[in-house]
């Protein structure tokens, strides 16, 4: 089985982009330079964060569909909707009453 080219880029560019922290953390001479050292923890951060962010929303998004695609409804939750539906019905009579009334000379 052969990999795609584009995951094998994507591989190749995180490893390349994994290597500049690396490299700048063991002080090699081009990378050993102090401010080198805090752009790579301040991107570092940055990275984190933003993974971070997505991968919770994308956990929580998943995590969501799970307990919700399968769900039916509770008795509790049946009883309020059925409820629900009684109060529209005497409203709507209501309404008719007074719609009604105000007809009436």
């Amino acid at each position: 089985m052969r990999l795609p080219k584009r995951y094998l880029a994507a591989v190749a560019t995180v490893a390349v982009l994994a290597l500049v922290p690396a490299l700048a953390y063991m002080g090699v001479p081009p990378f050993n330079n102090t401010a080198v050292f805090l752009g790579v923890n301040v991107a570092s951060v940055l990275i984190l964060l933003t993974f971070g962010v997505f991968g919770g929303a994308f956990i929580g998004m998943v995590l969501a569909h799970r307990i919700l695609a399968n769900r039916q409804f509770t008795p509790y939750e049946r009883t309020v909707l059925e409820s629900l539906a009684e109060i529209r019905d005497r409203l709507d009579s209501l309404e008719k009453r007074g719609e009604l009334i105000e007809r009436r000379p």
